[in-house]
Parts: structure tokens; C-alpha cells; sequence
């Protein structure tokens, strides 16, 4: 049982008391403001936030008869993904996309799931991303070279592409060089962040049965890439053998009972999950990163020196990873302020308690990873580009930080499977940018970014920079 931890302050004082506890923690009356309108106009990010700030380390909500509980400590958080896990299915929105993604890794239920976490892993051995690094240092190279120097580029375009042309010839073997091909699987994405508002209604079920518009364009963004990966599966089939990819290892696997191997079926949602999930928010980290550094002048310039330092004119390989200290220091500190995955959600199986408060079968966890990246009780100053809070030079500092005030990949048995090839991405495409590529903002620019909390975080309006060739 999870008790209440002890490290709150007087910036957040949790409303949990010791001696007998009220049935549910104190939270926000969420249905007057949804009727109101107010839920509408302020985002999920801001809501959360202000809730953890108002009601503390454990929130409670009532949405429509529907227990809702917000974790907002890292002590908390630790138990619910580590020791509780298996107490837990997956969140409503992950349950509800099985519509739409089939049960793939992201969607899967224990046993099945950590069979297919067992089949996948190889392909996400340290030695294995080793290997993809040539393909990201070339990538990274190649994105760039139709930019034209004095003119804006919408960046969050560029990274879209450049993660959906690696996660396709890493992992599948796939070259994924046209417009057209990147287009389909952008306009397929989108369609599928609109999954989002849908799966969160009463009568969701219902809804997705019906012809409205959002469903429509899910539908033909579905059926376009059900198009793409069964041809792959065909192809392959009809020429078999060990490309060194993941596709390769799920058309080898054997089924644990004998029975044969793997069906297009099964193949074909595992490709859907990893095309999605793997592109899609690696290029919304790579875009926050981009757009930071360009308002942030001191901080590109360090990483531009260290990329020539380091990779002179050549493309980065694997090697020059762990020579990159600043770039992953720079990737590492976006990913604590826009994380791609900003919220890690559960539905209560096995009731069981936190902090002497019973969570019935049924209930949904929330674990903000947006709210905790920001809280100033773990990170000083929590709103501050400061990529120096991951340098070496902060290693006693990170040390004393709770483990779960930075848990961008997640953790436990539905970490992140891709981790460590995002790592490298980040750290590799930023270094390379930087090195050719000087980026300023747009006259009159906003200063805050503006985002979109879909099933991922995204930059709303895209990222359009100005890019000038060093």
C-alpha cells in the first residue's frame, strides 16, 4: 500500500491527513466547469497542473459516476508503475484505439503483452541500435539538404518526416522517401491524434460506429495504412530471410503453442503500433528541441560548437553518441518540459489502496508526466530552459531528485520499448542541425509555444523557423 509521501511543501500541500480519511482525496468539482464551458477553453495540461497546486499529491475527480485519481508525487507514481502495475489495465484511450490500432503493444493485455515484448526486444538491443545509427546520422543529413538558407521551414514538417524515414528502414526495412508516402502516414496520424476528444466521451463505443467526420477521416487514415504494412507483410513473405529489422523477427516467430507462425493480423498490428507511436512522438521531441534552441541563442551556439568538435563535416554515427553529452543534455531537457508522452494513464483492475484511499475496480489513474516534469519541489526555477539540470556536472544534483520526477519513456513492463533508439535519435539529430543550420524565430513570434495534449504532445501550430546555413 502506497502511503502519502513526505517531501511536499508549502508551494503544495496535499490534502491527505493522517487518521481516518475521507472516502475520496479533495479535488476539483469537474462537472460545473464542463458545463460551464471552462473545461473547453483551458487546456488538460493547465487543469492538471492547477489541480495538483490546489488539492495536492493525490487528486480526485468525479466525471460523470467515473473515479478519476491524479498522482502527482514520484513516490506515488513509483508504486503505481512499478509495484501496482499489475494491479492495472490499460487506460479508456488506449482500451478504445484498439478500434483503430488492434492489439498491438500499446493496447495489449497481460498474458499477451509481455509475449509480444519478449518477441520485439532483440530488435531493441543496445548492439541492434548500434547498428541504426548509421541510418540516423544519414537521415539526419539528408533532411536538411532542400532547405534553403534565408527562408522558413515549418520544422515540425521536417522532423515528421525524418522519424517516420528512420523508424521505417530501422525497423522495417522500409525507404520511406516520397512526399507522397509521408504524407499519407502524417495525414493518417492526425486522424488518429482526433481519436482522442471521441475516446474520452460516454458512449464512445457507440460514437465511433457513426459516420461523423472525425470518424470518417480515422477510417480512410486507417485504411491507407492498413494499405502500406500488408503490402510490406506480402513482400516479405515472398521473399523471406533476416534483414537485421524487427519486421524480420516477427515474421520468424514462432508461435509459444506451436501452432504456427505469426499471422498477417498480428504482424500487421504490432508494424501499426511501432509506425505510429515510434515516428510520431520522436518528431514532436525533436520539434519542442528545435523551437527552444532557436529562443534560446546561448544554448545553440554550445551545441554547435560541440557538434563541430565532434563530428567536424561528416554524418554521425552510433560512436559519436556518447560524445554528445550537450546534445543529450539539450534533448533530455525538452523532454522534461513537452513530453511527447505527457500523461500515463490506468484503469483500476484489482482494487487496492493509495495513501489509505480505496481505488475501486473500474477507476482511472492518471500520472502526468507534464504536471511532475514542472513541479517546483524537483526542479527549481521549473519553467526555464536549462539544459544543464542533465549535464555531467549535475550528477549529485540528479542523484538526489526522486527517480520518477523525470519519467519521460515511462517505466516498468510498459516502458518504453523504443527508449533507447529515441535517445540516440535525439541526441544525433540535434547535433547534426545544429552543426549546419543556425535557427531564429519569425519577427513578432509568440514566445510560448503553443500545444496540443492529444493522445501525444504536439506542437499546435507547427514549428516554422527561420534557417540559415552556417
Amino acid at each position: 500500500m502506497a502511503t502519502l509521501p513526505q517531501t511536499a511543501t508549502a508551494q503544495v500541500q496535499p490534502d491527505i491527513h493522517p487518521g481516518p480519511s475521507p472516502r475520496y482525496p479533495a479535488g476539483p468539482s469537474f462537472l460545473p466547469g464542463l458545463l460551464s464551458g471552462r473545461a473547453f477553453r483551458r487546456i488538460a495540461t493547465d487543469s492538471m497542473t492547477e489541480a495538483a497546486q490546489l488539492h495536492g499529491d493525490l487528486v480526485h475527480y468525479n466525471v460523470f459516476g467515473r473515479h478519476i485519481y491524479q498522482l502527482n508525487h514520484p513516490d506515488l507514481i513509483e508504486d503505481f508503475l512499478i509495484k501496482d502495475a499489475a494491479k492495472h489495465h490499460r487506460g479508456v484511450v488506449m482500451q478504445r484505439a484498439k478500434a483503430v490500432l488492434g492489439e498491438g503493444l500499446l493496447t495489449s493485455e497481460e498474458p499477451l503483452h509481455m509475449r509480444q515484448r519478449r518477441l520485439m526486444q532483440p530488435a531493441f538491443l543496445r548492439q541492434r541500435i548500434a547498428a541504426y545509427g548509421e541510418v540516423i546520422g544519414h537521415n539526419a543529413t539528408s533532411i536538411s539538404t532542400p532547405w534553403q538558407s534565408g527562408t522558413t521551414v515549418d520544422l515540425h514538417e521536417e522532423m515528421l518526416e525524418l522519424a517516420l524515414r528512420i523508424v521505417g528502414k530501422c525497423l522495417f526495412d522500409m525507404d520511406v522517401q516520397s512526399r507522397e508516402e509521408v504524407r499519407k502516414v502524417s495525414a493518417a496520424v492526425d486522424a488518429f491524434m482526433g481519436f482522442l476528444p471521441l475516446a474520452l466521451l460516454p458512449f464512445s463505443e457507440l460514437i465511433q460506429r457513426l459516420p461523423i467526420p472525425a470518424m470518417k477521416r480515422i477510417r480512410v487514415g486507417q485504411a491507407q495504412l492498413d494499405a502500406l504494412i500488408y503490402s510490406m507483410i506480402e513482400q516479405r513473405r515472398a521473399d523471406p530471410g533476416d534483414r537485421g529489422d524487427l519486421l524480420s523477427m516477427l515474421l520468424a516467430t514462432e508461435d509459444e503453442e506451436g501452432t504456427g507462425r505469426m499471422t498477417n493480423v498480428q504482424i500487421h498490428d504490432e508494424c501499426l503500433t511501432i509506425l505510429l507511436a515510434g515516428h510520431e512522438t520522436t518528431a514532436n521531441a525533436l520539434s519542442f528541441a528545435l523551437w527552444l534552441i532557436a529562443h534560446h541563442p546561448d544554448v545553440q551556439q554550445r551545441l554547435h560548437d560541440e557538434a563541430i568538435a565532434v563530428l567536424g563535416t561528416r554524418a554521425p554515427t552510433a560512436d559519436d553518441y556518447p560524445r554528445l553529452p550537450y546534445a543529450y543534455a539539450v534533448f533530455a531537457e525538452t523532454l522534461r518540459l513537452y513530453p511527447p508522452v505527457w500523461i500515463t494513464a490506468r484503469t483500476c483492475e484489482t482494487p487496492y489502496e493509495i495513501a489509505d484511499y480505496k481505488i475501486p475496480r473500474g477507476a482511472i489513474l492518471l500520472a502526468p508526466q507534464f504536471v511532475v516534469h514542472r513541479d517546483p519541489r524537483f526542479w527549481p526555477d521549473p519553467l526555464t530552459f536549462n539544459p544543464k539540470r542533465f549535464s555531467p556536472e549535475a550528477k549529485e544534483t540528479s542523484k538526489a531528485r526522486p527517480r520518477f520526477a523525470f519519467y519521460p519513456f515511462a517505466a516498468g513492463s510498459r516502458q518504453c520499448i523504443g527508449e533507447g533508439l529515441a535517445w540516440m535519435e535525439g541526441a544525433l539529430t540535434l547535433a547534426t542541425i545544429a552543426r549546419d543550420w543556425r535557427l531564429t524565430p519569425l519577427p513578432n513570434a509568440p514566445v510560448d509555444i503553443t500545444i496540443n495534449p492529444a493522445i501525444s504532445l504536439r506542437p499546435k501550430h507547427g514549428v516554422p523557423l527561420h534557417v540559415e546555413r552556417y
